[in-house]
């Protein structure tokens, strides 16, 4: 190849003590001539002709090097020596910046009069005329700068960034940053998937790039944003990660969503930010979720999100996108640039780069119009094609209408690959395998070739500027060799098309295989993309294990989405491998995690049930299975929360059968918290604290924390649900010494699903002591922790409690109107747990507003539900809602029978304090025999730990009453 020829405008810069004269070749300091070789002095010459600019890498390579096979080095090593002689010092620089994995700006600029006229030099702030290298879109740089102004005085703005492949959407961003000079910037790409797409790839991407040229973003992540934390796992040590997710647990996936917005406010308090994110026709759905969450969020925020895609994809697949970017333009949320194909004068303007006599031949750029359509892609590869410095016009314009025209851009491509060496084709092939970004070290392992050979070849691909380029996706100086990506997504994609399918599925085994040996030796590698190549290299066994694995991963991150969408694909391979104890092994895996996973994302039903179902169906084939404790501790909390009572209580006897044959201590708790949750609903209070106390004897030796098993802290679940046995037995005291002892541990492990476990427990006990103010402030502590950390559990249920608290302290109407939404949306979704306690709250709030009837309706509903499910735990205090109701209607007698069935009931379930209760409102009514009094006065000599409350108060002043009379 040519060198580089002189430009046409020779640069005369003042800089500093320096002065740059291009023209005579010569750099000076104070007047002094300086020493400066050719090389070094022709790349001062091409950064001090666009100040301000970062200029790539690859741009100085064509521009100083030609198109000669060098590499970076060599680049590195000219600026070395650049800064020598300018006195520059890299980490505090005064004329050349490194812009760490891109390229280098000249700074610090003062051009004298008579330097470099405006109109040659790149964009160097909103508002000035681009570069002559770029081509057009005035008017679409124009609006980004705007969008840009108006982030940068605090109106977030969201832009959209739509054209065809080829169009140019990546040139037009990074002609827009080169522009802005030294601003905060993030930026991530999506990538092509198979299946699910990794949940906020191209977001986890951008935080990367940040953190690397900001460390104060750590502090901020660790402070306000542990789940974005999580995600990004080299910014943390093990331990704290561990930590991490066991204060994370029960934590919804809608919590990364606030944290997102939370730390961005906090980071453009002291800058504007720049976040872009490309072909978003490639993103998850988390992504898609979370733009729309920015872009609606209140507030100012220095923010401008810029998002690339391509626009007939988006559309034509019906994506989560399309949808959205037509919502946020209605609204007003969101900007929109759509990139036009070329016009004839943007396709002459382009060719003058190349000939000026040329550009002013009309029938020359027609023709090239014609061919290419006016996609910038297809003029730049035509233009290549046809024109040769060495030869005349002529020539090239003969040459020009002999060119085939091509159907579209693939057909181009195929040109390309035709004249691609055979080994080149194999390499590219290996490494369009390997996905948009390869590593050396990966393709080098598949092919079996050395290293230096396939680094020889991808140099001088990079050379020629066809297929490959220095990847983003890490920096250079952080790894033993660069990685490297396709230049255009559409030259992989039509590339791996065209590879012979024998050959790609051989690929792909060679791949899967290298990549597993980078694994081994530390490389972080993740399982989805394991299981990907195996998947497509047709070896089920070994895509499965990574498919579970990938699964798992993801549900560790808060993306049970990803995990069902793992899980369903896996679980479609299932169908390929043999039959068999391993298949059987995997099956369950997979079944089991789509369980948990939708639990988390669906609640109850359906399909979450299902994949339960399967995976226990399967277990008696498998019964030493490592995730039988996962699957029976969920299957039977799932039954019973779905009301299931009976399932339950059989998946519960199951996991104790198992753990006796293998003396699994974990199963066993599992076997008793399902138990003693089942037993409590049922109202057998004695057969409850049994459990209880059994599992308490497990779990306080095991000292077991919250873990992929028990998403809540066991010993505090367990002091809870015995706290309220001990109270429903009458032993308050002791019940309050179990409640101070959850609470103690809740606090101390402060992670907030075991916060909220022992917080609904003690609002259920101070319901059955009829404490409506504490019971306000509990349910209010309740909702402050659903909101912070979106923990789906409790999302109902705290607002039923503060609607009984209202009922209770003056607004039965506004108590029942929460208590009855709560309720619905609870069983909406499928649970039915505990519905008759709810809908006594229900019909309690309605007898308080004195709406008898009404009142009557709900509860026999209640009683209805109760019968249902055969739940009983509530059945008392429903009697006793039934007597006060026929009381308010004038049916003493009715009101009178149901006390008495509510003390039998009590005494049935042998929960005294519920006797106790009874008894009283039997005795006020005035009902109550000599016997009824003596059985209340053996009642609360039986109850020592029940002196001194409102209750026992109320008793002695009525038997006091009957004495006197």
């Amino acid at each position: 190849m040519a060198r580089p020829q002189p430009h046409p405008t020779p640069v005369l810069l003042d800089f500093g003590e320096f002065e740059l004269d291009e023209a005579n070749a010569c750099l000076m300091r104070d007047g002094q001539a300086l020493a400066l070789a050719p090389t070094p002095f022709l790349l001062l010459c091409v950064l001090a002709r666009q100040p301000g600019s970062l200029v790539s890498k690859d741009a100085l390579l064509d521009a100083v090097w030609g198109h000669r096979f060098v590499s970076d080095s060599v680049l590195k090593t000219a600026i070395s020596d650049l800064r020598k002689v300018l006195g520059d010092d890299p980490r505090h620089p005064r004329f050349i910046e490194t812009v760490s994995r891109r390229g280098y700006r000249f700074i610090t600029v003062s051009p004298s009069p008579a330097s470099t006229p405006p109109a040659t030099m790149a964009v160097t702030a909103p508002g000035t005329p681009p570069s002559p290298t770029f081509i057009g879109r005035l008017d679409e740089v124009s609006r980004l700068q705007r969008a840009w102004e108006r982030a940068g005085s605090g109106q977030k703005a969201v832009v959209w960034l739509a054209g065809e492949p080829g169009i140019g959407k990546t040139t037009l961003i990074e002609h827009f940053l080169a522009g802005l000079g030294g601003i905060a910037c993030a930026r991530g790409h999506c990538i092509e998937h198979f299946g699910t797409g990794e949940p906020y790839l191209p977001v986890l991407e951008a935080l990367a790039d940040l953190c690397r040229s900001d460390p104060t973003l750590q502090q901020s992540l660790r402070e306000v944003a542990p789940t974005w934390l999580l995600q990004l796992p080299w910014l943390s040590t093990t331990q704290e990660r561990d930590a991490l997710r066991r204060e994370l647990a029960g934590v919804g996936p809608e919590r990364m969503l606030r944290e997102f917005g939370e730390l961005l406010d906090r980071y453009t308090e002291l800058r504007p930010l720049l976040l872009v994110t490309e072909d978003l026709h490639w993103s998850d759905r988390a992504t898609v979720q979370l733009i729309n969450y920015m872009a609606r969020r209140r507030g100012p925020a220095r923010l401008m999100w810029l998002s690339s895609f391509r626009l007939a994809e988006v559309v034509a697949l019906d994506h989560p996108l399309s949808s959205l970017r037509h919502e946020l333009r209605l609204q007003r949320l969101c900007e929109e640039v759509v990139l036009d194909p070329f016009s004839e004068t943007e396709v002459a303007d382009y060719v003058a780069l190349r000939s000026a006599s040329l550009a002013r031949d009309e029938a020359f750029v027609r023709a090239l119009h014609e061919r290419t359509d006016g996609v910038p892609l297809f003029v730049s590869s035509i233009t290549s094609e046809v024109m040769d410095a060495n030869e005349d016009e002529t020539t090239i314009e003969a040459r020009l209408a002999d060119l085939a025209v091509p159907d579209n851009l693939a057909t181009i491509i195929d040109h390309y690959i035709a004249r691609l060496g055979p080994e080149q084709r194999t390499l590219l092939s290996a490494a369009a395998v390997c996905g948009a970004d390869f590593r050396v070290e990966t393709v080098s392992l598949a092919l079996e070739r050395n290293l230096s050979s396939v680094i020889g070849t991808c140099e001088e691909l990079m050379r020629e500027q066809v297929w490959l380029t220095q990847s983003r996706a890490l920096d250079v100086d952080e790894a033993i060799e660069p990685p490297y990506s396709f230049r255009h997504a559409l030259f992989r994609q039509v590339l791996y098309d065209r590879t012979p399918r024998k050959l790609r599925i051989d690929l792909h085994g060679q791949v899967g295989t290298a990549l597993e040996r980078e694994r081994s030796a530390g490389v972080p590698i993740a399982a989805s993309e394991l299981a990907m190549h195996f998947d497509r290299a047709r070896l089920p066994l070994i895509a499965l294990r990574y498919y579970a694995e990938a699964a798992e991963a993801a549900l560790m991150h808060f993306s049970p989405d990803l995990c069902i969408g793992l899980t369903e694909r896996a679980l479609i391979l299932l169908m390929q491998a043999p039959d068999g104890p391993e298949r059987d092994t995997f099956e369950i895996t997979l079944a089991t995690l789509q369980g948990v996973s939708a639990f988390h994302m669906f609640g109850v039903g359906s399909k979450a049930k299902d994949a339960f179902e399967r995976a226990y169906r399967l277990l008696a084939d498998v019964p030493e299975h490592p995730m039988r404790c996962r699957l029976l501790h969920g299957f039977g909390y799932l039954l019973g929360l779905r009301g299931d009572y009976s399932r339950a209580l059989e998946v519960a006897e199951r996991a104790e059968a198992f753990s006796l044959n293998a003396n699994d201590q974990e199963l066993m708790l599992a076997a008793c918290i399902v138990q003693a949750e089942v037993h409590h609903l049922q109202g057998r209070t004695k057969t409850t604290r049994s459990w209880l106390e059994r599992a308490l004897a497990i779990a306080e030796p095991l000292g077991m924390g919250t873990n992929e098993i028990f998403a809540t802290d066991p010993q505090v679940m367990l002091h809870g649900m015995l706290a309220i046995e001990l109270v429903r037995s009458g032993l308050i005291e002791q019940g309050q010494t179990h409640m101070q002892k959850a609470r103690n541990r809740a606090h101390t492990l402060r992670q907030p699903m075991t916060w909220l476990v022992a917080t609904w427990q003690e609002v259920l006990i101070e319901v059955r002591l009829g404490n409506p103010v504490r019971v306000a402030a509990l349910a209010d502590d309740m909702q402050k922790l659903v909101d912070k950390y979106s923990l789906a559990l409790g999302r109902t249920a705290c607002r039923w409690w503060r609607g009984w608290a209202d009922s209770h302290n003056g607004a039965p109407h506004d108590g029942y109107r929460h208590i009855r939404e709560a309720y619905e949306e609870h069983t909406g979704l499928g649970m039915r747990s505990g519905a008759s306690e709810v809908l006594g709250y229900a019909a309690e709030a309605l007898l308080l507003a004195g709406d008898y009837d009404a009142a009557h309706i709900e509860l026999q509903e209640a009683f209805r539900v109760g019968e249902e499910l055969g739940e009983r735990v509530y059945l008392a205090q429903l009697l006793l809602l039934e007597a006060a109701i026929a009381r308010a209607q004038g049916r003493l007698q009715a009101g009178s029978a149901s006390v008495r069935r509510a003390i039998e009931e009590a005494r049935t379930q042998e929960a005294t304090w519920l006797e106790l209760l009874a008894l009283v409102e039997l005795c006020e009514q005035h009902d109550a025999t000599i016997e009824d009094y003596r059985a209340l006065r053996g009642l609360i000599d039986q109850l020592p730990e029940t002196h001194g409350t409102e209750l026992v108060k109320r008793a002695h002043a009525l038997i006091k009453v009957a004495k006197s009379k």
